[in-house]
């Protein structure tokens, strides 16, 4: 994996979120997730990368920054490029 370890912006409530968590601990990836719902700081860092202070977009989140990537949604195959 990289030296960057993987930042996940997440809800509980968004069920993308919960798939890609259960895959990252599946993968036992190297990350650090927020909930944008109760972090005030990982809120406004997510209102900045969208443009939007509608961060509850199922069509955006979760959302992984590794290093200067930035991903919307879980996608499996970018998901496993970031862990290589």
């Amino acid at each position: 994996m990289s030296p960057h370890k993987l930042k996940v912006f997440c809800t509980p409530f968004c069920p993308k979120c919960n798939q890609l968590m259960a895959y990252l601990k599946e993968r036992k990836a190297d990350y650090v997730s927020y909930n944008v719902d109760k972090d005030e700081n990982a809120r406004k860092e997510v209102i900045k990368l969208i443009g939007s202070k509608d961060v509850e977009l199922l069509d955006k989140l979760p959302i992984v920054i590794a290093g200067s990537k930035v991903l919307y949604g879980f996608d499996k195959k970018e998901i496993d490029k970031l862990l290589h």
